[in-house]
């Protein structure tokens, strides 16, 4: 296996480097006396300098000495700054996007995917262009702790025309989102202009726009304003300036190419002779070297131009699924055919047997919306998945239907139709038309229709009208395997660890509050607390559903985490001395205050043993991994066209370092199609506590990664959303989505989210 790592080379364990007491006024004013030939950085109580190009007699600071990896920091803000200030001797026209990460466009016309299909005067005006993202980063290679550079390409719309000019042009702006322009002090022609995006044009007046902004409207300049570069604005434009014909042919072309700039071989070429033009230089007799990246104070270092060819990994094993409390009735498949072999795993316990389901649908497709549940609930005879239908596949009784038809998509038709039933549901089938997405969410008739059944503590199931006419074997099976679960089911299990008496495996998700995407938007960090499985994935509870404040999250916690603690002690029948792990599947980077937290709880439940792991999961970081001994696999059965070439298995992995390690979760088979490109592997972290904290957490603290890595792979087979296996696991996909429907309902009159503290406490109604 390959990662887009290029590791660098430093040929010393200590380097001198000038130091000065920090003080944000000496800060600035050595910046503004030597910034075009010195680099300064500030770490803790002391400016850092790097003299790249400065003459040899001025002498700024006193010198210390510091160890490469003993002091990363600053060594890694050293590498940074040098690396910067090479590309820009190199590459003098070149002005980079951001310092860090660092990212520059390219400059070459084949690079910029609509050159081609532009006249004169709007070619590199206009562009959709390859931009090239390098950041660094630190690994453990072969027992040796490495820094090395990962690159990263991607495609990004250009547009060097302000507002000043459009007008000029006759092009309307009005409307439209624009974004400000300027120069961070003393960086114009070394990075481009920051843009913030501000608000919404509401007329032009002179050489002055009018924007709608979160603090109000304001007069803005033309020249300082652009237009926001979607594909919305910028297809208005070449509208405009050439026809529509051609600005959707255009369009049209870029999403043609898509499939072939994002294909895992043309990526990783691409990313390779990036490297080689960023890491190698050419010596005297013409042959290519490694560039020497170096100051003048004696700090240097080069880069490889080839990928790291890693192999520190384990063989995670698909889990076999369980069926009965005796984990007797077992298939290593799939969870499917276990289903339709056995039942469910709960199914001699289930209630209720004979539900009664409450089904809203649209008179006018009352044919359509009966014949979905006939096949929903009987099944399709010849079909290879579902024949058995939610009936039997789930071994219900009987399942008792009120249908009861509405004459329009208002959604007083549905409230009135849910007050005038006699008789409480179980579960409601509700058809929707899709327009409802669009709408927003404090009057989005899905989320008033959602919050009032959950109200009478009723899940819902909804389907959309284009669903219900053309719904087949797939969409069945899947809203089936929803329902039973919604229902408060548990389809199946997972084999359980051994290793101690009692593991439980908490999810703590989120979702983001913000009015809009514009500069001083009032926002807030909504967290799911808490969703608590055991380590066979049996969805245990979530704690008291409540969206909380960021600020008050750490608190929200500890009050979760000791309400759980006491539930599941006295239904499970915990003993003095058990030892109880916990696994946190956690959705940010840890502080300490959060071991100060667990440690409470361990001060307040001091007759167990408790062990404890903060895990973080997420798809924010910048390595792909690439497999050079994957030819592809077949479109579908039988076919001889492949897929998925150099795209890894689903469940490669690369230990990073001890605590860090990559997981391929979308590999060749999982592809949908060859258009697809490589996706992101999931970058699995178990957090360790770090300056000053209190030592004594140290023994409660679970480090095992390849069982933390092993145990998230499993549970990404438990969603119950859908019987593929997903991206995350099910402990952050409930945590979240619980987190973001309370966000959206938050603002529905009437809501109250302590009706799903009581029925539906172990229901997935969230799904």
């Amino acid at each position: 296996m390959q990662i887009n790592f290029f590791p660098i080379q430093i040929p010393f364990d200590q380097f001198h480097i000038n130091t000065e007491p920090f003080s944000k006024e000496r800060l600035d004013e050595l910046r503004d006396k030597f910034n075009s030939t010195h680099s300064f950085f500030r770490n803790g109580d002391n400016i850092y300098i790097s003299n790249k190009e400065g003459e040899d007699g001025i002498e700024i600071g006193s010198p210390v000495t510091r160890d490469v990896f003993g002091d990363e920091k600053i060594t890694s803000a050293l590498i940074k700054h040098i690396f910067f200030r090479t590309f820009k001797d190199r590459f003098p026209g070149y002005i980079p996007v951001d310092f860090y990460p660092f990212r520059f466009f390219s400059r070459k016309d084949k690079d910029d995917v609509i050159y081609s299909l532009l006249p004169d005067y709007l070619k590199n005006k206009v562009a959709y262009k390859k931009l090239i993202e390098v950041q660094l980063r630190k690994c453990v290679l072969g027992n040796q702790v490495r820094f090395g550079f990962t690159i990263n390409i991607k495609r990004n719309w250009i547009f060097n025309k302000t507002c000043k000019e459009l007008a000029s042009e006759g092009f309307d702006i009005t409307g439209l989102e624009v974004l400000r322009s300027d120069y961070l002090p003393g960086l114009k022609g070394v990075l481009a202009p920051d843009e913030e995006l501000i608000g919404t044009v509401k007329k032009v007046e002179g050489e002055h726009a009018l924007v709608d902004t979160n603090e109000g409207e304001q007069l803005h300049d033309l020249s300082h304003l652009s237009i926001r570069k979607t594909k919305y604005n910028i297809g208005a434009y070449l509208s405009y300036t050439l026809s529509e014909q051609k600005s959707n042919q255009i369009l049209a072309f870029i999403e043609s190419k898509r499939h072939e700039l994002y294909n895992a071989e043309h990526l990783r070429n691409e990313i390779l002779s990036i490297a080689g033009v960023l890491f190698t230089d050419k010596n005297s007799d013409g042959e290519t070297v490694p560039l020497l990246f170096k100051n003048k104070d004696g700090f240097c270092f080069t880069v490889d131009n080839r990928m790291y060819s890693a192999s520190n990994s384990i063989e995670l094993k698909t889990p076999a699924f369980i069926f009965d409390y005796a984990a007797t009735k077992t298939d290593s498949r799939s969870a499917d055919s276990g289903l339709t072999n056995f039942g469910p795993y709960d199914s001699i316990t289930f209630e209720p047997k004979t539900p009664l389901v409450l089904c809203i649908g649209r008179k006018e497709n009352r044919g359509k919306f009966t014949s979905f549940l006939a096949n929903l609930i009987d099944g399709l005879p010849n079909s290879k998945y579902f024949k058995k239908g939610l009936h039997k596949k789930y071994e219900f009784q009987h399942i008792n239907k009120i249908i009861e038809d509405i004459n329009s998509d208002d959604v007083d038709e549905y409230l009135r139709v849910i007050k005038d039933i006699d008789k409480k549901p179980d579960l409601a089938i509700i058809e929707i038309p899709s327009k409802f997405k669009r709408y927003p969410d404090s009057t989005n008739p899905y989320y008033r229709i959602k919050a009032k059944l959950l109200l009478l503590e009723v899940p819902a199931q909804f389907v959309t009208s284009e669903v219900i006419a053309n719904h087949n074997e797939y969409i069945l099976n899947s809203i089936a395997l929803q329902i039973y679960a919604k229902l408060g089911g548990t389809p199946w299990v997972l084999p359980s660890s051994r290793s101690v008496d009692r593991e439980i495996i908490v999810g703590v998700g989120h979702s983001w509050v913000r009015e809009n995407a514009f500069k001083g938007a009032a926002q807030d960090r909504i967290v799911g607390i808490t969703t608590f499985m055991s380590s066979d994935g049996q969805y245990l509870l979530s704690d008291k559903a409540k969206e909380v404040q960021y600020a008050d999250y750490f608190k929200e916690l500890l009050r979760s985490l000791k309400n759980s603690f006491e539930r599941l002690e006295k239904e499970f029948g915990w003993t003095e001395g058990d030892t109880i792990r916990l696994i946190f599947h956690i959705f940010k980077p840890i502080k300490n205050v959060e071991y100060e937290v667990v440690s409470e709880l361990i001060r307040q439940f001091s007759q167990y043993k408790i062990q404890f792991a903060f895990v973080t999961i997420g798809k924010t970081h910048p390595f792909k991994i690439f497999d050079i001994n994957q030819r592809g696999v077949p479109k579908y059965y039988g076919s001889t066209e492949l897929k998925g070439h150099l795209i890894p298995e689903r469940g490669t992995n690369i230990f990073l370092d001890s605590t860090t390690a990559l997981v391929q979760m979308l590999g060749a088979h999982e592809l949908k199609t060859d258009k697809h490109g490589i996706s992101s592997p999931i970058q699995i972290r178990i957090r360790t506590p770090e300056g000053n904290f209190n030592t004594d957490i140290e023994q409660f603290l679970f480090t095992d990664l390849g069982y933390v890595v092993q145990q998230l792979f499993s549970f990404t087979y438990i969603s119950w959303r859908s019987f593929l296996p997903g991206e995350h696991p099910a402990t952050m996909l409930y945590s979240t989505l619980i987190a973001k429907l309370l966000s959206k309902m938050r603002n529905v009159q009437g809501w109250d989210a302590d009706s799903l503290n009581f029925k539906l406490k172990r229901k997935k109604w969230f799904l």
